[in-house]
């Protein structure tokens, strides 16, 4: 006999309905089509089989719906305030997070005289346009652009299993968009959203297991950040230890794409392309095999070496390479700087500073996509602390970098965790009580 549960109860008989706090985003009624998701979303009641203690419930019964809106952009009086203006750039950056500040902010008087709305801390906001599928939640009071759905939650739903059920199902929420130059999820799929959940109990305790993974991640990150300030900080103070520093041209003290790799015809690599490297740090890839890779999955780089793109250098995505897989590719699109008469903490702490971006935005090529040539990173003028207080700087520095790399691989197999145990939970084929044991073993 199967364990699965009907789905004849819903949500609002323990108490999760939102009936009374209706929708005020307008236009449009909810689509009566159905579009199934992979776990624990769907446009539509998909009447699939659920496990026992969970059921399909509209989300509109559980949590307010509400858009987005930017104000004028030619009043700058609108502008600049002190109410943080979610908008794509924050989610694509932060997807999966609770984020306490945005990078553009807004004014009392520009949510006055527009349609935006200032929405209460543990709002969650999934992208809808453009880059869609982003999940973040709001942990101070914010407005969003017109690119958001957000979902203000009721007492039956937890804002952060939420959150988790639409982390879940990204793919699917790609699913649901319509378009062919911009894939957008319109508000009558959105309006039919549809969750499979448990009562708010049960929603609390598949919080506290995955969330456990999620703190300790985010402490992980604390700590890769707190490196980078203190690391930027002995850097800064060695540059004027006895006022012994020197101008020299990069290429003196690093090579620039010094090792290659073929293309091959069989085995497996890790690519990392450009899209990949942010400020600072790279995702971590998957294995693909080199039938699937690209013509640009050719650079290699050394435990040590600093990565450095090469397109759109304003962007600032580098990173320091201090993983020693072998199976490690960077695309051509990546310019690899290694170490040659300095120590690699050193060379990555040059190429971190605004002077080194500045002249990388300089003498970049091109309109639409802006790029520097490999000779030019060779050419670029950067500042030597004194010789003799360079060993001390690299001794400690390479400490203190080694130390957020653990935390940064102990945070990758955290997550892989974490994804793996997450559809498990949201769909109630794994139970809280199985799931614990595991994480209090990785944590």
């Amino acid at each position: 006999m199967s364990r699965r549960g009907s789905t004849r109860w819903c949500a609002s008989s323990w108490g999760g309905s939102m009936a009374r706090n209706q929708t005020t985003t307008g236009g449009r009624e909810a689509t009566t089509g159905v579009i199934p998701g992979r776990w624990a979303l769907s446009v539509g009641n998909p009447g699939t089989p659920t496990e026992p203690g969970f059921c399909w419930t509209s989300l509109s019964e559980l949590a307010r719906l509400e858009s987005g809106h930017t104000p004028s952009r030619s009043k700058p009086e609108y502008w600049n305030g002190d109410i943080p203006w979610v908008g794509i750039k924050d989610a694509t950056g932060n997807h999966g997070r609770v984020i306490c500040s945005t990078l553009q902010s807004i004014t009392g008087e520009g949510v006055a005289n527009s349609s935006a709305r200032v929405l209460p801390a543990g709002t969650v906001c999934l992208s809808r346009t453009a880059s869609v599928g982003y999940v973040v939640t709001m942990g101070v009071p914010m407005a969003t652009s017109q690119d958001f759905v957000n979902w203000v939650c009721g007492p039956g739903l937890s804002s952060r299993y939420l959150h988790y059920i639409l982390m879940s199902e990204q793919e699917s929420v790609r699913r649901f968009a319509h378009g062919t130059t911009h894939q957008t999820v319109y508000y009558p799929e959105a309006k039919a959203f549809h969750v499979c959940i448990p009562e708010r109990k049960e929603q609390d305790s598949i919080v506290a297991v995955l969330g456990a993974l999620d703190d300790k991640i985010a402490v992980n990150e604390h700590i890769a950040a707190t490196v980078d300030s203190l690391v930027g900080s002995m850097y800064e103070k060695t540059l004027s230890a006895g006022g012994g520093s020197e101008e020299v041209l990069l290429g003196e003290i690093a090579t620039i794409n010094a090792n290659s790799t073929k293309q091959l015809h069989e085995g497996v690599l890790r690519y990392v392309d450009i899209s990949s490297v942010g400020v600072g740090s790279y995702e971590w890839p998957d294995l693909i095999s080199w039938d699937e890779a690209p013509g640009r999955a050719r650079r290699k780089a050394s435990v040590g070496d600093t990565i450095w793109s090469t397109v759109r250098p304003s962007r600032r995505s580098h990173a320091l390479v201090l993983d020693g897989d072998p199976e490690l590719v960077f695309s051509t699109g990546l310019a690899v700087l290694g170490p040659k008469s300095v120590g690699p903490a050193l060379l990555y702490e040059v190429t971190r500073t605004a002077e080194f971006q500045s002249y990388l935005e300089s003498v970049a090529e091109g309109s639409a996509y802006p790029a520097v040539r490999a000779d030019r990173f060779a050419s670029a003028p950067v500042l030597l602390p004194p010789k003799d207080v360079r060993e001390e700087f690299e001794r400690s520095a390479m400490n203190l970098r080694h130390r957020a790399h653990q935390a940064a691989v102990e945070s990758r197999t955290l997550a892989v965790l974490r994804d793996t145990l997450l559809p498990q939970l949201m769909s109630g084929m794994l139970r809280v009580h199985d799931a614990e044991q595991i994480v209090e073993d990785a944590v």
